[in-house]
């Protein structure tokens, strides 16, 4: 298992990461809005706003993953046996790596069609929307790990209530 001490500073440096994407998200709309409605838009501010809110979509992302809080319906998964039930969550588990591998591997041709694509208002490459999209498939396959981890040490599933921390 991972040392709890390592787990926590993880989670809050990716924390910390949210919340500096939302107060600069958070900045970025105000300042259109207020300059808008001064009568001088400033033409970059939208398409920052959206960048921004697809990089916290993506930290949010791997937030959810380590606090176990994606949402899921087990209403079947809870009435099987144990060695059923715990298969099919390895099985979920190495689904979530699929996914991230997926998203790794095309991350690397996106990132090369678009880095001499320059953004309308900004002044650097359309690659930089998925420059994160490898850190997040690499911090997917670590939480899917420990997760079948503790799946085969026989942890109990603890799942938080929404809007708390997974211990």
């Amino acid at each position: 298992m991972t040392p709890p001490a390592t787990r926590a500073l993880a989670d809050r440096l990716v924390e910390a990461i949210a919340v500096v994407l939302m107060l600069a998200m958070l900045g970025t709309v105000v300042l259109g809005v207020a300059f808008r409605a001064a009568g001088a838009p400033l033409v970059w501010t939208d398409e920052l706003a959206q960048y921004l809110l697809v990089w916290l979509g993506f930290v949010g992302w791997i937030i959810a993953s380590r606090r176990q809080s994606h949402i899921r319906i087990t209403v079947l998964l809870d009435r099987l046996p144990d060695l059923m039930r715990r298969t099919l969550e390895i099985a979920i588990q190495l689904a979530i790596v699929a996914l991230a591998a997926i998203l790794t591997w095309q991350a690397g041709p996106l990132i090369r069609r678009n880095i001499d694509v320059e953004t309308v208002t900004l002044p650097f490459p359309s690659a930089m929307l998925y420059v994160l999209l490898p850190v997040l498939g690499l911090a997917l396959v670590v939480q899917a790990v420990i997760e079948i981890r503790e799946v085969l040490a026989g942890a109990p599933r603890v799942r938080p209530e929404p809007g708390a921390r997974a211990p």
